[in-house]
């Protein structure tokens, strides 16, 4: 009952009930790690987990150990286990393929652009300036990373598609502190409208240089942010 109710504090209640206490678990923090309630180098307690959770130890570290072979954890060896930090390099070489994947995306887009991805692109927008104050951080995310997904997996290469999940997946704990201010957050809301705009009118020149901008912001704020706040290696 009390992991049940955690799922749903935790944003997952919508999400189909995992099969098994451990992937409960394994969903309670991951999300957790990809909303930045973990914080980057904050330590992981087994015990504590499964206290909160009211759940035995063994799917905690089932859990644990599934998440430090993903890389959203890291083990120290005969010492603690964390949540992941990254290098500057880290993040720049995700964002150099960021920006590759999703140009090529975009590119993609506008070739194959019909009626269905149009309204689908429309929906986009209309949500992400419904989203568009800063106390609707977690829905705005959530859209923000469904959009970015939505460019790859419609630009029809399942390789890539599969390829950024990963590298999305190791930069989405510090998307949260990289929209914590204000003016950021409300340039990225422009930013993403003027992808959106850009690919309606099929502008492809124009679309991928609004990709590579949006993109090559982020980056620099991330950077900024998490440097200032002791967060990268």
């Amino acid at each position: 009952m009390v992991l049940f109710v955690y799922c749903l504090f935790m944003g997952i209640g919508n999400t189909k009930i995992a099969s098994t206490i451990k992937d409960q678990v394994y969903e309670v923090l991951k999300a957790g790690i990809l909303n930045g309630e973990l914080k980057p180098g904050e330590r992981i307690q087994e015990v504590q987990i499964a206290e909160k959770l009211e759940v035995s130890r063994s799917p905690v570290r089932n859990a644990i150990n599934q998440l430090v072979g993903e890389g959203f954890l890291q083990s120290i060896p005969n010492k603690y286990v964390c949540v992941k930090q990254f290098t500057v390099r880290d993040i720049n070489e995700s964002y150099e393929f960021r920006l590759i994947i999703e140009k090529f995306a975009v590119e993609k887009i506008v070739d194959k652009l019909d009626d269905s991805i149009i309204s689908r692109l429309k929906k986009f927008r209309k949500t992400f300036i419904e989203h568009g104050d800063i106390s609707d951080m977690k829905e705005y995310l959530a859209t923000d990373a469904e959009f970015h997904e939505y460019l790859v997996e419609i630009s029809g290469n399942k390789v890539i598609k599969e390829a950024l999940d990963k590298v999305s997946m190791m930069v989405s704990p510090f998307r949260v502190l990289a929209l914590s201010k204000q003016n950021r957050f409300y340039d990225s809301i422009r930013e993403h409208t003027d992808i959106i705009d850009n690919l309606l009118k099929k502008d492809k020149a124009a679309a991928v240089a609004s990709c590579d901008n949006h993109l090559t912001l982020a980056r620099e704020e991330i950077l900024r942010n998490i440097k200032n706040n002791s967060l990268l290696k």
